[in-house]
């Protein structure tokens, strides 16, 4: 039908021009950041960040997970080693700096894994079982463990951990369930999700514009961007660590979530955590990522290539 192809046109066009696409709306905010920091003293953004996750839950096969019971314990050591190895580099990384942007280096350090990192391995050829393994796993630990963590790297005992845990659990745990509930039990046709990943790309867009909106132009943001800089390529590092010893495929599954965290859910941490005004440094992270992902992606796709 006319209306299906047009929809997977514009599904293909979107996630062609992503990049460009984050790149755009990222210079709109910083140009006029006035709707979209109006939007955060709403608290919308935990609405855009509910949407992002419910969408990339109906994307998460659950019978395919089947096939990393082979290297689960491959798969536990790397989400124990990052889950203590990241926050920790996040940590030294921040005590360089301080205030709303130590922060949001910490909020960075307890995001669990990118969803976007999914598409990025599969464009990659890596193994994109292992990598969604690792998104979900990594995503409950972060709803457990970010207040302890924060409370504890941070020092704030007025941390509000309850409170931070019940947010999580309202616009990342349910959302994602409800994905992956629907996704698995009703199974989505293609223009469903054709239009599922149409609304993702949405919000993404959405919630990069509401970050973005919060970065003040300042000399220390400069500062923060380069701290980011040096934690993607630890991150980076510590993934080869710990993908050591594996094939290519699943050496690039592991690699991807390890190094690209997720800033849509780092920024609803931070937000709950300490406000939306610490979430500015966010938005430069979710530009970089997706910056360095696709690279990253194109490159390994690149290698591939006939010729």
């Amino acid at each position: 039908m006319l209306i299906e192809r047009l929809i997977a046109w514009i599904r293909e066009r979107m996630e062609r021009w992503t990049l460009y696409l984050v790149l755009l709306v990222g210079a709109i905010a910083l140009w006029l950041p006035a709707p979209g920091r109006a939007l955060d003293r709403g608290d919308y953004v935990y609405i855009t960040l509910a949407v992002l996750v419910f969408t990339a839950g109906l994307t998460v096969d659950l019978a395919s997970f089947a096939a990393v019971r082979r290297g689960r314990w491959r798969m536990l050591a790397v989400l124990a080693a990052s889950s203590v190895l990241l926050p920790l580099l996040a940590w030294g990384l921040s005590q360089l700096v301080s205030g709303q942007l130590r922060d949001a280096m910490l909020a960075v350090g307890v995001a669990p894994s990118e969803v976007a990192s999914l598409a990025l391995v599969g464009f990659g050829a890596g193994d994109v079982v292992t990598a969604a393994a690792l998104v979900l796993a990594s995503t409950l630990i972060t709803i457990a463990m970010a207040g302890p963590l924060l409370t504890l790297f941070a020092h704030a005992s007025h941390l509000d951990t309850t409170g931070l845990a019940g947010t999580l659990v309202l616009v990342v745990a349910i959302p994602l369930l409800l994905g992956v509930g629907v996704g698995t039990r009703l199974a989505p046709t293609g223009i469903t999700r054709a239009i599922a990943a149409i609304v993702g790309n949405l919000a993404l867009l959405m919630l990069i514009w509401e970050v973005a909106s919060q970065v003040v132009p300042e000399a220390a943001y400069l500062i923060g961007t380069l701290l980011l800089i040096l934690f993607v390529i630890g991150c980076m590092l510590i993934g080869a660590a710990l993908s050591f010893g594996t094939s290519r495929s699943v050496r690039i599954g592991i690699v991807m979530p390890v190094a690209i965290r997720d800033f849509a859910i780092a920024a609803g941490i931070a937000t709950a955590a300490f406000g939306a005004s610490t979430t500015g440094l966010l938005g430069i992270y979710g530009l970089l990522v997706l910056v360095f992902g696709t690279l990253a992606a194109r490159i390994l796709s690149s290698r591939l290539s006939p010729g």
